[in-house]
């Protein structure tokens, strides 16, 4: 019985949220195997084999694989779930990647995805979040072919591994669709902190106005502070920020650290993304907003007053 992991990787590393997903893999199965996607993989290949609990890694490596695109990868992976044997469990991360590829596998397979697992109770139960986080449903699976994605924050990162990994490389598999690239807009300027692995989110609001202040007031303390920027979903509808940066219900479930919210009430969606982070703390001009009953630490003032101020102190 083997457990797959989809691995998801930037800057010739392994992310943390795969990391975590592994660790979850290993609740499943004593054999956790890492299948890896992309171009130029030996770097990504190297750190994945020094992880502890891979007893085998997978390596699909092509030029048109360079880019993600949901349905070339599904091919390969559908093509590697149909050619091995004894695989019982998929899993990923549940980032917008793993929301995006893991249904289509599943529906290939005509499985259904338990999504945003947060516990696995066995390797046939599972705990999911349910009406924004206020319930936790329990999953009982029958199939053969079980697709997971897990909330990698509820999950720790494993330990590094002293022993040899297997690796293994497969054929490229020419996908059914046509390749597409798309050409980003680059009118928002983003920083490079992935949202889903930072210790740090500085997240913003209705209350700065325009993308401009988004930028203005939000990048320069989020780069002190080495954390990623976060949004509300009046935010990103707004303009203010890029989609990828929304944190709530619909967007991306955070835990950080430490989460500071600049600007924004705090509605039920969105606490419903960031309500685990460590140390919340709110800033915001109105004493009645939600988002003071779930910080840590609450200050209210005039966000275009002190965020210029604190971001100065920094570092001093």
């Amino acid at each position: 019985m083997t457990a797959l992991v989809i691995a998801e990787h930037k800057l010739d590393k392994i992310n943390d949220e795969t990391l975590r997903a592994i660790s979850a893999a290993s609740k499943l199965s004593d054999n956790v195997n890492l299948l890896i996607l992309g171009n130029n993989l030996q770097k990504v290949v190297s750190h994945a084999k020094a992880i502890e609990t891979i007893k085998k890694v997978l390596v699909i490596e092509h030029e048109d694989l360079a880019d993600y695109q949901a349905e070339a990868w599904a091919d390969q992976v559908t093509e590697v779930l149909i050619k091995t044997e004894k695989i019982k469990f998929i899993l990923i991360s549940n980032s917008s990647l793993g929301k995006d590829l893991l249904p289509r596998i599943a529906s290939y397979h005509d499985s259904e995805q338990i999504s945003d697992v947060v516990e696995i109770i066995d390797d046939r139960t599972f705990l999911r979040p349910i009406y924004a986080g206020n319930l936790l449903s329990k999953v009982s699976s029958k199939q053969e072919l079980n697709f997971l994605t897990v909330r990698a924050n509820r999950f720790v990162l494993p330990k590094k591994s002293h022993g040899s990994v297997v690796e293994k490389n497969l054929p490229f598999s020419r996908p059914r669709a046509r390749k597409i690239i798309l050409k980003k807009n680059g009118s928002v300027e983003n920083n490079r902190i992935d949202i889903n692995s930072a210790k740090v989110v500085v997240s913003g609001g209705r209350g700065l106005g325009s993308a401009e202040n988004y930028q203005r007031l939000l990048l320069p303390l989020a780069t002190k502070l080495e954390g990623a920027l976060g949004a509300s979903r009046a935010a990103v509808d707004l303009g203010f920020a890029p989609n990828e940066n929304q944190v709530g219900q619909t967007g991306k479930i955070v835990a950080p650290e430490l989460y500071i919210a600049v600007g924004l009430s705090g509605s039920v969606q969105h606490l419903a993304g960031m309500k685990d982070s460590k140390i919340i703390v709110a800033i915001n001009k109105d004493p009645e907003a939600p988002i003071f009953k779930v910080a840590t630490y609450g200050m209210v003032a005039d966000l275009f007053d002190v965020i210029p101020e604190l971001t100065e102190k920094i570092g001093k």
